[in-house]
């Protein structure tokens, strides 16, 4: 594989790509509720990881298979719901800021399902794993897509307040069609900018809470990681169950991976475009754990969505989790 060929393969791999001002008119057209940036802290007196000190929770044997127990079966009644197109469900079982992304990078809010929960209709879920960080769960798997049965990756992100688990967020990924496929990375190596700023060293949003700005500063310090091919920093910032869903790979990458490709591209003196401009963002806090959703541009004008899920551990925010969505 040839230095141009590997720059490419990386460079796709992980979204890095420079800044561009986000077109107001693009923006309007396919804002979600990412772009409604905001930070929401909700506290829950009944979860431990709310209190002052308290950073990593552990559960015992029993309480974590409870813990599992109850979300696969609230995630199983969600898929129920669709098939039967219940229309109470929504009501039940979507968080008041529930988003779904579908595979071409349309969102649509909880008001927009009401009455409509089939219209989340798929194939039955395939590879299924649940993964939980304090008060946020994570369900992903594959499944086909409707009506092409076309293959996608999804994740679904539960979030507990109080007492009870709603689904927030609901995204897909599959690759894009071969129109818009063929037109990426179109801009040459010359037009890279050679400092990256935005998301970097900064971001069009102001976190509030002291967890908040934690994590916003150890997602700029993993974007400039990646730009610079600091592996060292990279290790320390993603979690060592981290996973990475592109568009443009039919599986996810690991840490490793992501680790090895950064070591590759350092090897062959290859250059790096810079990380995908963040336009907006939002950020929820749960106690140890926490979501993240931003829209981001490439340098050849290609939105993204996007959406990582952080987890506190040791005192430390790391990444565990992160998917793309290309808006068609």
């Amino acid at each position: 594989m040839g230095p141009s060929h590997l720059t490419r393969w990386f460079s796709r791999s992980v979204f890095s790509v420079s800044l561009i001002t986000l077109i107001t008119a693009a923006l309007a057209a396919v804002a979600p509720f990412a772009a409604r940036a905001h930070e929401n802290l909700r506290p829950s007196t009944d979860d431990p990881a709310t209190i002052s000190g308290v950073a990593d929770v552990r559960l015992t044997a029993s309480e974590k298979a409870a813990l599992e127990q109850e979300l696969r079966s609230l995630d199983h009644t969600l898929i129920q719901a669709i098939v039967m197109n219940d229309g109470l469900a929504p009501a039940r079982l979507l968080d008041a800021e529930f988003t779904w992304i579908d595979r071409d990078g349309r969102s649509r809010s909880k008001s927009d399902l009401v009455n409509r929960i089939v219209l989340l209709s798929a194939g039955a879920d395939t590879n299924l794993t649940l993964q939980t960080y304090g008060r946020v769960a994570l369900v992903t798997g594959t499944h086909r897509l409707m009506p092409d049965n076309a293959p996608a990756f999804f994740a679904r992100v539960w979030i507990r307040q109080a007492s009870s688990w709603r689904l927030l967020l609901y995204q897909e990924t599959a690759a894009p069609d071969s129109s818009v496929k063929d037109a990426h990375y179109t801009v040459s190596h010359a037009d890279w900018p050679g400092r990256c700023e935005n998301p970097c060293r900064s971001l069009p949003y102001k976190p509030l809470s002291s967890e908040a700005q934690e994590i916003v500063a150890s997602f700029m310090a993993g974007q400039k990681a990646v730009f610079d091919g600091d592996a060292e920093t990279a290790n320390r910032i993603l979690g060592d169950d981290v996973l990475f869903v592109t568009p443009d790979r039919e599986q996810p990458i690991d840490k490793t991976e992501r680790i090895a490709l950064m070591h590759s591209v350092r090897h062959m003196g290859a250059a790096v475009q810079p990380p995908p401009a963040v336009a907006s963002m939002a950020l929820w806090v749960f106690g140890n754990g926490a979501v993240m959703s931003a829209d981001q541009e490439s340098q050849s004008g290609e939105l993204l969505r996007t959406t990582r899920i952080w987890a506190k551990r040791g005192g430390q925010w790391q990444l565990t989790f992160s998917q793309h969505t290309l808006v068609q």
